[in-house]
């Protein structure tokens, strides 16, 4: 059966007002734990992206500590059985992630010590995107073959009417993802709604799997998922495809395995 809206345990890209998003930390997780998801990652920009108010390390090491603390409360409450109305009967995690740029000299945005300390990594590209087709794979390659880069977020880098797809060697790209076992998203954003159906299908019998997100800057931005869910759909993916479906602790032992698939 092809997969459902219902299907999804959580959101794997999300963003604060650390970033560029309109809500604190707290806010978006309690509207995560109220849509009964059992985990949301937030993924606020890195420090490159200064447009986007990126993340300084010391910035991101504060965050972490306070996405801690409010994973003590999330666990207390639910002991107590005191926990929102709605919420996943495994409870709710948000989990630190972040959103990574790849920088236009191919270099990664952070390094791999404070990659690893990170729940999931998004790797993006929004800078150089006319750089010819080579230097533009050879950053994608960086990132799909780094041990802790977990997903490629809008890999066609398109905004719908705003800016064309990037010029890539798709099939290659879509054999380093499945090589890597790097997660490709499916960005529900009607912006983006990136990837597309047929590249969807493409990437599918390359053997590459994915993951659904709203990449949510404001509240209304949830349902970002029911396009990402339809393009899902259209490109024939069931369930098994899209990790997002899965049960928290299974998601982040799939994450988890990431660097023994890296090459």
């Amino acid at each position: 059966m092809l997969v459902e809206l219902g299907d999804l345990q959580g959101d794997c890209h999300t963003h604060s007002e650390w970033s560029d998003g309109s809500k604190p930390i707290d806010a978006w997780a309690a509207a995560a734990r109220r849509r009964g998801y059992a985990y949301q990652v937030l993924t606020d920009h890195s420090q490159n992206l200064t447009i986007a108010n990126g993340l300084t390390p010391a910035r991101v090491e504060e965050q972490r500590r306070i996405i801690a603390e409010l994973n003590e409360g999330y666990a207390w409450e639910e002991e107590e059985g005191s926990g929102p109305a709605g919420g996943h009967a495994a409870g709710f995690r948000l989990l630190h992630g972040c959103e990574m740029e790849i920088r236009t000299d191919g270099r990664l945005d952070y390094d791999d010590a404070l990659l690893a300390r990170f729940d999931v990594v998004i790797a993006s590209l929004h800078v150089g995107r006319r750089q010819p087709r080579a230097q533009l794979m050879a950053r994608y390659e960086t990132a799909l073959r780094n041990p802790h880069v977990d997903i490629i977020a809008h890999p066609s880098g398109r905004k719908i009417g705003i800016r064309d797809d990037l010029d890539l060697d798709w099939d290659a790209f879509y054999r380093m993802a499945a090589e890597t076992g790097t997660l490709l998203e499916i960005n529900g954003s009607d912006e983006r709604l990136d990837l597309d159906d047929r590249r969807i299908r493409d990437a599918l019998d390359a053997g590459c799997r994915f993951v659904v997100d709203s990449d949510a800057h404001y509240m209304s931005e949830w349902d970002n998922v029911v396009w990402g869910i339809g393009l899902a759909r259209r490109g024939w993916l069931e369930k098994r495809h899209v990790a997002n479906t899965l049960p928290r602790d299974e998601f982040l032992a799939l994450i988890a395995e990431k660097p023994y698939r890296a090459s």
